[in-house]
């Protein structure tokens, strides 16, 4: 395997360029960190945040002010682990030793992750005298984790992980990624006046019957924030007439938008809402990828000839008929709704090339406002475990697709990949041209979808190739108390994936 990319862990060796191996070398680095700043700082305590950078932003507290030298000292600490080659252990133990464990090294997050639980086992990993859950498998030693950087950053630091398929190098460091880190922060500051920092906390929340409270004040949140955005289309309009939403799979553009119309309605506007969707090429005209597959993914896979003209025209005030394009037989129908622009219109374009100025180049770049929605940030298990965004993504895919597609949990698990790749390659490349972010993410998620994707997981066999996924799927699941979904609203983001949204798609 190119560049030292075989990697040993307890059941065999992984290849680091492979998906499954990146995550392991993640997971095992993340634990390195932990241990050699609990062996340095014992006072001070480090929070997960945010992916930045090609790595993990760490919140720091504890101490008044960020430790001089920080830095080099904990570099230098996980370097020196990291040549004396030392071995993770995997133990199996008890839910009272574990509770005795998190008590004696003061660690209250890890307690309360497990206090509400009905576990009796408990798996963890051990690094000299640091301990963590086994959310993922580990290397088997220390020798493997070469390829880190530590970098400060705001009142933090990230770590930085070796480039995708090449675990020699290191990711650039030139893009701080100032819109991202802003919108972690104002979640951040969302979760503490909920009272949310961890699962533990909600699952709390869930036992003291005080979670309904807190679902209406998150959707009070989202709310607030659309409102904020549909004022500033105002404040912008006439100049600005064109609303581009983009942002990847199962971010809940959907309902974003509906709820944006609503709000752009209120500030007195009207808004034509268009799906870059609706604009498919026939089936048989689709691109093929290398593997022979259609590219759904892909730009030409949209009419953008037939899109502009219809741009053009709305914004020529003439009328237009909006196609719909009907998935099952692949083609596209001109049986949809008849749109005549007023004055006052403004133009909401969704589709996840809407950031893309190839789509229209016909169009000056100051008369667009640029949305990125996707669920950039949500909650942690604990202060040393972040749930990965596009997991949370996959789960809200799992269900939805099995409710309105009918596809089941292994055919949605098995598509992902490629539905990642084509993220990386037509929406994230685009996603800082956004003039604003919106994070879709919703504290309570996961307590709601829980039980629908718990039962569609575990129809899973152990000879189907998606029950690793699965298996680690329902293992994050596990940390999360169920939550009834009777208690989210009709038009929360969320029922865009569970059902029953009082808006129409």
């Amino acid at each position: 395997m190119k560049n030292g990319s075989a990697l040993e862990i307890e059941s065999g060796s992984v290849n680091f360029n492979t998906k499954h191996g990146a995550e392991i070398y993640r997971r095992s680095l993340s634990i390195l960190l932990e241990c050699a700043v609990s062996e340095l700082y014992p006072e001070i305590k480090i929070q997960v945040g945010q992916t930045l950078m090609r790595g993990y932003y760490y919140e720091v507290s504890g101490v008044e002010s960020f430790p001089e030298n920080f830095i080099a000292k904990v570099t230098e600490r996980m370097r020196m682990i990291v040549s004396a080659d030392e071995k993770f252990n995997r133990v199996t133990v008890t839910r009272r030793r574990f509770l005795d464990l998190c008590r004696k090294f003061n660690r209250p997050d890890k307690y309360k992750a497990v206090f509400y639980l009905p576990r009796q086992e408990i798996d963890l990993v051990f690094l000299r005298d640091f301990f963590d859950f086994v959310l993922a498998e580990c290397l088997s030693r220390t020798r493997y984790l070469k390829t880190f950087r530590l970098i400060k950053y705001n009142k933090g630091f990230i770590v930085q992980f070796p480039e995708r398929c090449d675990i020699s190098r290191l990711p650039k460091t030139g893009d701080r990624q100032r819109k991202l880190f802003r919108v972690y922060k104002e979640t951040r500051e969302w979760d503490k006046i909920l009272g949310i920092q961890n699962a533990g906390d909600l699952n709390q929340a869930v036992k003291e019957k005080t979670v309904s409270t807190i679902i209406k004040v998150q959707e009070a949140f989202h709310e607030k924030k659309i409102a904020l955005i549909a004022d500033k289309i105002k404040t912008f309009f006439p100049g600005k007439r064109i609303i581009c939403v983009a942002g990847p799979s199962s971010s809940g553009k959907t309902t974003f938008l509906k709820r944006l119309g609503v709000q752009i309605r209120a500030t007195g506007l009207v808004p034509v809402e268009l799906s870059l969707d609706n604009y498919f090429v026939s089936r048989e005209e689709t691109p093929k990828a290398a593997d022979g597959e259609y590219d759904y993914e892909c730009l030409e896979a949209v009419d953008l000839k037939f899109f502009r003209q219809h741009i053009d025209a709305l914004l020529a005030g003439r009328t237009i008929r909006v196609p719909e394009f009907n998935f099952r037989k692949g083609v596209r129908e001109a049986a949809g709704q008849k749109i005549e622009p007023l004055k006052n219109s403004v133009i909401l374009i969704e589709g996840i090339h809407a950031l893309n100025p190839a789509v229209l180049p016909q169009i000056d770049r100051k008369q667009e406002f640029k949305i990125f929605v996707s669920a950039l940030t949500q909650l942690c298990i604990d202060n040393d475990n972040r749930i990965f965004t596009s997991d949370l993504r996959l789960v809200r895919r799992i269900v939805r697709d099995y409710k309105f597609r009918g596809y089941s949990a292994a055919e949605s698990i098995k598509r992902f990949p490629k539905v990642r790749e084509g993220e990386d390659r037509y929406i994230f490349p685009f996603q800082a041209r956004s003039d604003i972010f919106f994070n879709s993410s919703l504290i309570y998620e996961y307590a709601v979808i829980k039980k629908m994707a718990e039962k569609l997981l575990r129809q899973i066999k152990k000879s189907d190739e998606s029950y690793y996924e699965a298996r680690r799927l329902l293992y994050y699941l596990g940390f999360f108390l169920p939550v009834s979904q009777e208690e989210v609203p009709q038009n929360s983001i969320l029922r865009e994936f569970i059902g029953e949204s009082s808006f129409h798609y």
